[in-house]
Parts: structure tokens; C-alpha cells; sequence
């Protein structure tokens, strides 16, 4: 090949580089994604278990446990929250993390003007959220303390409101932008319920499983606790996986026009990675639903509880922490994915929300409804109805 003929290749690889975002810091990745979304799954997963997997009060072992964890949660959550809302204004400021805590760059995050067409600003809008977590914080401790249902439901909710801040229409929008934010409200809020069940019940499971030692006893009350929690979970993820297909094949068809762009951007590169790290995620909750549930309940129905509680606490807690660490690496690439793969191949921007957007939706979440549906028929019954246990403490 010519010189003159590899000048257009090296011309295109260039124009491409140019289009492409610069790639975020490792330091602002670790606080501004992985951390941030650590501590909101952790609060956001705290409040789902004892308001609906296991409830306080009436969840027995798994809620006992969960329930300790709740101030150090709180510990996490103050944390985090602090550091993303230092990290937004080094961000804004151009400078790295540890100069955000500058109190120059701190008031000038905190007074910056607001952008076109928008009523607050970024700063403004960041201590928005970091009320929230005040509030949040607040409400692990009390729950921590008066260990009511209603905390709980508060810690859920908190959480996801938090989480969906930066989402929020702080000034006129249009059709089409409005539909993205709800649409990336949902992914969110999807994505919240599934890490934060995982992360919590993963790390409630490794402790129950450290605090039993070597030998695994056959406690019925123990053993029935942590397996409605178990099958509880696998109905809301499950729901959280749902929302998360539906929402996240919109907000991928309007960055990446052709599967060839997966492997030919950099936008597409990450989501790419992003899928096979989902992927594997679907993979651990279809061997924990199709494998270990059947084998706990069919362990239970021959009363064996040594083997159903040593699935319970020593195997299905690995399989679940496998799927945690997954999701730690899934927010780690999420900072990678700004801009767009149909731009980073000069491609036209997708077409704007309309009718048959939407009706396009709507066919896609019926089907996977219908999915879905058909794959909880494998799901006993008599899991879900089966009376909550008695706790322990």
C-alpha cells in the first residue's frame, strides 16, 4: 500500500481520537463511580432488605445481621457523599481530587452560574444531593437505633432519590431530552436495586458464613431466613434486570448506530465491556435461581438443614459476592461512556424521541415482561408465600 493510500486510514484514526472524550482519571473513576455508587447500593440495598427481603423485626437471621451493618453503611455513605461532591468540584475546577478540597475551588463550584436554560447550578445542584445524604445518613443511624420497618422504607427511598439527582430537570427540557432522563432514571434506579441487594446480602452472607466456623449446624429458623431472603432477591432482581434491558437498549441505540461500532470506537469498546461484565452477572443470578434455590428447597422438603443451610450460607454467598465484584468492575467502566459512538464513527445523531420511539418501547418491554414472566414460573411458589421467620434478636 502507498503512502498516499494509508493517508485517509491515518487521517480517519485521527478524526476519531479527536471526537473521542478524554479518558477520566483513575482517581476520579475510583471516587466519582465506583465509590458513589458503592455507598448508595450499600444504603440503597440496607433499606431493601429489611423493608422488603427480610424485613426488620420479623426477618430472623438475615435481618438481625443486616441490621448491624446499618451504621457502618452510614459511615460509608457520609464518605462517599463527601468525597463526589469534592470530586464534582475538582472536576469543574480542571484540577485533580485532592485540590478539590481547596476552599477556592470549593466556593467557586458552590456559586457557579447556571448553565443555558438551566435554574441552578452544578454546585448548587451537588449540595442538593449532598442534603440527601445527610438525610440518608440520618436514617441508617435510626434505623441502626430503633431497627422500625418504616426506617427502612426511609433508607430506600432516600437512596434512590439521591441517586437520581443528577437526573432531575433543573430547567426547561424537551420531549427528548426529558424521555433520556427518565429513561436514565430508571437504568439508575434499576441498577441500584440489583448492585445494592448483591453487595448487601453478599456481605451479610460472608459474615454469617465467617461467624458459623467450620461446622455448619441445621438450624430450620436460620436456614428458612436466609432462604426467603435468597428467593425474595431473585424476584426483584429479576424486576431490577428487566428495567435495566429495556432502559439500557434505548440509551445504547442512541450512542451506537451499528454493532461493528462496539468494536470500532472507543465508546463502543467500553460499552462492549460494560455487556460482557452484565453478562457475566446474568450468568451467577441464572445458576443461583436454576441451581442452588432448587437444591436449598429441595433440601428443606427432606428436612436435611445442614445441607440447606450450608448452601444457604457457604455457597450461595460466594456465588453473590462473584456477581458484587462484577458490578464493582461495571461501575468502573461507566465513567468511560461519554460521548457517543455514532459521533466517534461521524455518524448522524439518533433520531428524536416520537410515536414510534415509543411504541418501539413498548413492544420491548412487553416482550420482556413476557420473558420474564416465563422465566419465574420455574420459581416455587410456595417460596414467596412462605411466612416470614422469627427473629433472633
Amino acid at each position: 500500500m502507498s503512502t498516499a493510500d494509508k493517508l485517509p486510514n491515518v487521517l480517519n484514526v485521527t478524526i476519531l481520537a479527536a471526537s473521542a472524550p478524554p479518558r477520566p482519571a483513575a482517581a476520579m473513576v475510583l471516587v466519582s463511580s465506583v465509590l458513589y455508587y458503592l455507598g448508595l447500593s450499600f444504603a440503597a440495598g440496607t433499606g431493601l432488605v429489611l423493608a422488603v427481603l427480610s424485613p426488620v423485626r420479623r426477618g430472623g437471621a438475615v435481618a438481625v445481621t443486616v441490621r448491624r451493618m446499618a451504621v457502618p453503611v452510614a459511615g460509608l455513605a457520609a464518605v462517599t457523599g463527601v468525597l463526589k461532591f469534592v470530586a464534582q468540584a475538582a472536576k469543574a475546577a480542571k484540577v485533580g481530587v485532592g485540590d478539590g478540597f481547596s476552599g477556592r475551588v470549593l466556593s467557586e463550584f458552590v456559586h457557579a452560574a447556571p448553565g443555558h436554560g438551566e435554574v441552578l447550578g452544578a454546585g448548587a445542584i451537588s449540595l442538593i444531593r449532598l442534603g440527601g445524604y445527610v438525610l440518608l445518613v440520618a436514617a441508617l443511624v435510626g434505623l441502626a437505633v430503633w431497627g422500625a420497618r418504616t426506617a427502612a422504607w426511609l433508607v430506600l427511598v432516600l437512596s434512590v432519590v439521591t441517586a437520581s439527582i443528577d437526573n432531575l430537570p433543573f430547567g426547561s427540557v424537551g420531549l427528548a431530552a426529558g424521555a433520556e432522563d427518565v429513561l436514565t432514571m430508571v437504568h439508575v434506579l434499576g441498577a441500584l436495586l440489583w448492585v445494592g441487594g448483591l453487595v448487601v446480602l453478599a456481605t451479610a452472607g460472608l459474615i454469617s458464613r465467617a461467624s458459623s466456623g467450620s461446622e455448619v449446624s441445621g438450624d430450620g429458623a436460620r436456614t428458612a431466613s436466609w432462604h426467603l431472603a435468597w428467593a425474595r432477591f431473585s424476584v426483584v432482581a429479576m424486576c431490577a434486570v428487566g428495567m435495566l434491558v429495556v432502559t439500557g437498549s434505548w440509551l445504547a441505540w442512541s450512542h451506537v448506530g451499528t454493532p461493528a461500532q462496539l468494536l470500532t470506537t472507543p465508546y463502543g469498546r467500553y460499552l462492549g465491556i460494560k455487556l460482557l461484565l452484565v453478562l457475566g452477572m446474568l450468568a451467577g443470578g441464572v445458576y443461583n435461581v436454576r441451581v442452588l434455590l432448587p437444591a436449598i428447597a429441595a433440601a428443606r422438603a427432606r428436612e436435611d438443614s445442614t445441607t440447606a443451610m450450608r448452601l444457604a450460607i457457604r455457597h450461595f454467598p460466594v456465588t453473590v459476592a462473584v456477581e458484587a465484584l462484577l458490578a464493582v468492575g461495571v461501575l468502573a467502566v461507566v465513567p468511560f461512556l461519554a460521548g457517543s459512538a455514532r459521533s466517534e464513527a461521524g455518524w448522524p445523531a439518533a433520531r428524536s424521541f416520537d410515536l414510534t420511539v415509543f411504541g418501539t418501547g413498548v413492544l420491548l418491554t412487553a416482550l420482556v415482561a413476557v420473558a420474564l414472566w416465563l422465566g419465574s414460573r420455574t420459581t416455587p411458589k410456595s417460596i414467596a408465600a412462605e411466612p416470614e421467620p422469627a427473629s433472633a434478636g
